[in-house]
């Protein structure tokens, strides 16, 4: 009975005499005593420094995780995961960081269907479409308010009356479950109009990747996902963590991506192929380009005018433009399917081309950006040894249509000049800012300043004809592959050069640079690896029986075709991880995003555009 008079006598106590009174009270406890004592001081004593610190601060402290920490940060506690879910810029930098594309419109599919909202709790949680749970909602809204204004009063029709009761009740605690009464009750349809005119805005009126989150959560207010608690908008960290997901999936070897086959150019080979989340285009030597829906495989569109084999094509937006051996270069209206221009003045097949468009080279001294080049260009190769240089129409743009090879150029207001130099045909070509570098069959690679047409290098050092090239901005190197067996990487500023990358024991056909990765691809049946800073070779792909006739790589994997097989590669080991296809006569062409993959093959001597797609897997451990 003298404990509480003992406490209350404590209380009273100055802090210095508290601390001396602890102090000889613990030295005379036993070891167990003081474990108990541990157990409740220590958990007591513990500091959130990030609550403890104004939000901006914790936002700045944060935005220097990285993916890992970040997911363990979010498990220390509720405040930590709402202030790291709803880090859109630090997602978003990671997104970008990591190298992950978004396709065209998936941004504004992530807006609109709420896939900020939601967590996977299962396989289809990853992008389901809220928009129907809202309608949904608020129609069975709108209809309970109906019903109770048509309903007969409780004097006229008893079983009435408890049926509306029923309902309400059953209304009220479904709303009260999702945390949805409250604000249906409170602003009802004039929400929901609102609502629609500020998501109606364009996304150039509201920008970043705070203002999008937001978007999205005016778009979808009242969610009913996920755990209540843990309900927060996190735009940007589902959109990395979906694309996360499906890079790992590329990987699993369990894993089986959604397939779709379709014919296409009856039995011709495909000379060119690429392809977006809408849309396939393939370039034939049956002389036609087309057009297939990449969901179904379905013939939008055949453009027919070129009068031989397409062997180069590329677009941008609604703008297709393509080069053939008929010697033109044509300029497509995709949506509409009609050529818009006709450009001559090749003499021989247009083997390459490519768009360029303006990219920021450096800046000002008052800090302007330097954009070059100045505007959209198009930039073709050709057998008859010589580039070309023309502005790219803009949708509307007065349509030229010449004919025959010895039209005048200046009667063309697209055409800028010609690049000459070369002594045979231009088999390769590569762009960034005012920089062109072209790889011929004379043996030689040359280096051009755009804006002027001045040859800037001329890069001899291959005893056979060069296949390919690559152009490494950042180095302002260049490297190229060769029918002597060789990958050479240049300087582009001395031209002198800087390795022979020596392995490869039959013609180097094709080279990709990507993700601090330079791949080469020969007719020796191999893929090879390098690191383009010191040239040293990482891994040497054997698996393939023939030559490599198609590839593309980004930082994860390599997918290759040879003779019969499209393979996949891990790029950081070099091991080989699965076959795609098997059992096929020929690979043409192969292009891969983050979710699909597209490669026109032949199978029984007849063509085919094979896609494979990969779907949302609920695979654990990402925060």
């Amino acid at each position: 009975m003298g404990i509480p008079n003992m406490l209350n006598a404590f209380d009273t106590l100055p802090e210095e005499m508290k601390a001396y009174v602890m102090y000889q009270m613990l030295r005379r406890c036993k070891k167990s005593t003081l474990h108990f004592v541990a157990d409740v001081v220590n958990p007591a004593l513990k500091r959130d420094f990030i609550a403890s610190l104004p939000p901006e601060l914790s936002l700045e402290i944060i935005g220097y995780l990285d993916v890992s920490s970040m997911c363990n940060a979010a498990k220390v506690s509720r405040y930590w995961r709402k202030l790291i879910d709803t880090h859109e810029s630090a997602w978003k930098e990671l997104f970008d960081t990591d190298g992950y594309k978004l396709p065209h419109g998936e941004l504004e599919r992530a807006i609109q269907e709420g896939w900020g909202w939601q967590y996977p709790h299962s396989a289809d949680s990853y992008e389901r479409d809220l928009r129907a749970t809202i309608i949904a909602s608020r129609s069975d809204n709108e209809a309970s308010a109906s019903s109770l204004s048509n309903l007969p009063t409780k004097s006229h029709d008893h079983e009435g009356a408890i049926t509306r009761s029923s309902s309400t009740r059953q209304k009220r605690k479904s709303l009260s479950k999702h945390g949805g009464a409250k604000k249906l009750r409170k602003k009802g349809p004039t929400l929901a109009r609102s609502q629609v005119a500020l998501y109606s805005h364009s996304s150039e009126s509201l920008e970043g990747p705070h203002a999008f989150a937001k978007r999205a959560q005016l778009a979808i207010p009242d969610p009913n996902v996920g755990l209540p608690g843990l309900r927060t908008m996190h735009l940007f960290k589902s959109l990395y963590q979906r694309h996360h997901l499906i890079r790992k999936s590329w990987m699993a070897e369990d894993t089986k991506p959604k397939h779709i086959a379709f014919r296409a150019h009856q039995r011709h080979v495909v000379t060119c192929l690429q392809f977006d989340t809408d849309k396939i285009l393939t370039g034939s030597d049956d002389t036609n380009i087309n057009v297939y829906d990449t969901k179904t495989g379905a013939i939008r569109s055949r453009l027919e005018g070129h009068e031989g084999g397409v062997w180069a094509l590329q677009y941008e937006g609604n703008t297709l433009v393509s080069g053939s051996t008929d010697r033109s270069v044509r300029v497509w209206d995709i949506e509409k399917g009609r050529c818009t221009q006709v450009f001559q003045g090749h003499t021989s097949t247009v083997r390459c081309l490519v768009i360029l468009k303006p990219t920021k080279i450096g800046e000002t001294h008052d800090g302007q950006p330097i954009m070059m080049p100045k505007e959209d260009l198009i930039i073709t190769g050709s057998r008859d040894s010589t580039l070309r240089v023309w502005k790219l129409p803009k949708p509307g743009d007065r349509s030229i249509m010449q004919t025959g090879a010895a039209a005048n150029d200046h009667d063309n207001p697209y055409y800028i000049r010609a690049l000459t130099g070369h002594h045979h045909s231009v088999r390769a070509i590569a762009a960034h800012g005012d920089t062109l570098v072209s790889g011929s069959y004379d043996c030689t690679v040359r280096v051009w300043k755009i804006s002027n047409g001045e040859v800037l290098q001329r890069l001899q050092g291959h005893s056979q004809k060069v296949y390919s090239v690559v152009l490494d901005h950042g180095r302002n190197r260049g490297s190229s592959g060769s029918m002597d067996n060789m990958v050479k990487v240049w300087s582009l500023e001395t031209g002198a050069c800087i390795f022979t990358l020596e392995g490869h024991t039959s013609l180097v056909g094709r080279l990709d640079l990507s993700h601090e990765r330079l791949v080469s691809a020969a007719a020796d049946s191999t893929l090879r690896i390098w690191d383009p800073e010191n040239g040293q070779c990482k891994s040497r792909l054997c698996a393939h029986t023939g030559a490599i006739t198609c590839f593309q790589h980004d930082g994860q994997k390599v997918i290759s075709g040879s003779d019969r097989t499209l393979k996949m590669w891990n790029v950081k080991t070099g091991e080989f991880v699965k076959d795609l296809l098997t059992d096929l006569s020929g690979v043409w062409q192969v292009k891969f995003n983050d979710r699909r993959c597209v490669a026109a093959v032949q199978r029984n001597s007849m063509t085919y555009i094979e896609v494979s797609c990969m779907m949302m897997f609920l695979l654990l451990g990402f925060g």
